[in-house]
């Protein structure tokens, strides 16, 4: 009988994975641990055992999804397992590490469970040295481990695995398939300039979709379907493998199934650092798989280059620049709020300003920003960051979201006692945005002595620049249903994308920010204080302020040829 020293943690952790990953069956896995518990046996040595898969592979499984190079230990020179070894035999035996080579800066060591990654800082300290680990057998490790008790012994022949090679290659080629399906979509939704990735399962099939521009598109593997239709695809095949490899990469627990996950991967590509914000859900067939790219790299933090009509960029400049008051940005979830908000802070961030942010999550850093990310779950709230952020001495302050009438109550006093506030609201207008926070519970009078200005944003996709053409199809009555005066719709030019290989024969490329600009004027505030209503609010801007809705700003760039009718009916006429 195999008898190995895998903790029973480790094993249950390593039996998961490669469950997880496809290597051993859940029937399997099952009646290894059932098998295990009544036979008092290790469930790792069952599973071998058992003959469901053999050491090496697993090993291999390890090596490849977690990236660590793999180490025979018969070919390797293992010295100096004495007192005066680099490490202390206790932590040796207790962790299961083997330390390989020692050079003047370095020390390499072998581990066989992952779980040990963990402790590779605590040797660093160790040995005030930089730590490589490599993965090897269970079985090299415990002849190690078993030389320590004769602390005479210099030097350890470890012993060579037999294993037969097909075996571990069909293995392999499974953990292969999984890394590169990964990496490979990884990459290619960074290279498209997709916002998010969606990864799917349902009883028949699986699919992943990109968003790409806003909108979500499948991406659809070729020889997709197999016999009868059943989903052939790589995804569907190894798609608990998949997500195993995903959950790996972004630090969180494979062996739990049941509940949500949160997590972060950042990986390089081309010489910059893109970040992934992971979400894992638990779902009737699988775990699904949501994860929002955050390249900064393409990000563009400058007030001009977000598209804003002249008046209004001149307006929020200079509401940003100035020393006190309340700046929101308003609007739906995706509609580009934070890229605004980042965009004034860029502007505002210099060596003599205390800035500090409150953000659920923190989506970029910002050098010289103070950036919180909030945790309601222990009481670390938008309105308990805003109330330490007043103990710490700032100039400006960003929260990411004003969510109720206390951290409402706190940004307003923020911002009339010398403080720029910078916030988000949900409102589908600016003007609606003074009536939501009314509705919060807030008095006008205190609204309209803070409040300065309110941005209130959507994002259409733009018409792919290299296949633009004049829309003959438009009629005049689509041209009147999206707001054309009579006169405009006789004679306004508005185009479209006929679709190419630039766009993926979408006819868009891109996407363009609408914007309207609400700047709380005397007249505004009059009316506010007046009880005005939103009709009522909005006669005065239009008439008194030169106010423009997103709807004629968007009309606006219909004619300038940036957004077509489809679009802005998708955008601007949904609600």
């Amino acid at each position: 009988m195999i008898k190995l020293g895998v903790p029973a943690d480790s094993s249950r952790q390593i039996a998961n994975f490669l469950a997880g990953v496809g290597l051993v069956t859940e029937e399997q896995l099952t009646h290894a641990i059932n098998s295990s518990s009544e036979g008092g046996k290790g469930l790792i040595e069952t599973i071998i055992e058992f003959g469901f898969i053999d050491e090496v592979s697993i090993t291999k499984a390890i090596s490849d999804t977690y990236e660590i190079d793999m180490v025979d230990l018969s070919d390797e020179k293992i010295v100096d397992i004495s007192a005066n070894s680099i490490l202390p035999k206790k932590f040796i035996s207790e962790n299961r590490v083997v330390p390989m080579r020692v050079t003047k800066d370095s020390v390499d060591v072998a581990i066989s469970e992952p779980s040990v990654l963990n402790l590779m800082s605590s040797i660093k300290l160790l040995t005030e040295k930089k730590v490589h680990a490599h993965i090897a057998t269970f079985s090299q490790i415990d002849h190690y481990i078993a030389a320590l008790d004769d602390v005479n012994i210099k030097e350890v022949k470890v012993k060579k695995e037999n294993i037969a090679a097909k075996e571990v290659d069909k293995n392999q080629a499974r953990s292969s398939t999984v890394i590169d399906f990964v990496d490979k979509s990884l990459k290619r939704a960074i290279k498209l300039g997709v916002s998010d990735i969606h990864l799917e399962v349902y009883k028949k099939f699986a699919r992943m979709r990109f968003r790409l521009d806003g909108v979500l598109i499948e991406q659809k593997e070729k020889n997709k379907k197999g016999k009868e239709g059943e989903d052939n695809s790589d995804l569907y095949k190894h798609y608990s493998a998949i997500v195993t490899r995903i959950k790996i990469m972004a630090k969180l627990d494979i062996a739990e199934r049941r509940l949500p996950q949160d997590g972060a991967i950042s990986l390089q590509v081309d010489d910059r650092e893109v970040d992934f914000r992971v979400s894992i859900l638990p779902t009737s067939f699988g775990e699904r798989v949501v994860m929002r790219i955050l390249d900064t790299g393409s990000l563009s933090l400058t007030l001009e280059n977000l598209g804003f009509q002249e008046k209004d960029e001149a307006a929020f400049k200079s509401a940003v620049d100035a020393p006190q008051g309340m700046v929101l940005v308003t609007g739906p979830t995706g509609s580009g709020k934070s890229t605004t908000l980042y965009a004034a802070l860029g502007r505002v961030n210099r060596e003599d300003v205390n800035i500090l942010t409150a953000e659920d999550p923190v989506e970029f850093t910002l050098d010289g920003v103070g950036q919180v990310h909030v945790k309601e779950s222990i009481g670390l709230t938008f309105s308990a960051a805003l109330r330490s952020f007043l103990r710490q001495d700032p100039e400006i302050v960003m929260v990411g979201e004003i969510r109720d009438k206390e951290t409402g109550d706190i940004a307003i006093k923020a911002a009339l006692t010398g403080h720029l506030v910078l916030s988000t609201l949900h409102t589908n207008d600016a003007i609606s945005t003074i009536t939501r926070l009314i509705n919060m519970g807030i008095a006008p009078y205190l609204i309209t002595s803070s409040l300065t200005l309110v941005v209130a944003q959507r994002l259409a996709r733009k018409i792919c620049e290299k296949c633009k053409v004049i829309d003959e199809k438009a009629a005049e009555s689509e041209l009147l249903s999206v707001g054309f005066s009579p006169e405009e719709a006789t004679r306004v030019k508005v185009y479209t994308g006929k679709g190419c290989n630039a766009c993926n024969n979408t006819g868009y490329k891109g996407r363009k920010g609408i914007y309207e600009v609400l700047q709380v004027t005397d007249n505004i505030k009059e009316g506010v204080l007046n009880n005005a209503t939103n009709p009522e609010l909005l006669k005065i801007a239009k008439e008194k302020d030169n106010f423009s809705t997103m709807q004629e700003v968007g009309r606006g760039l219909m004619v300038q040829g940036f957004i077509s009718i489809p679009e802005f009916q998708r955008v601007l006429m949904a609600e």
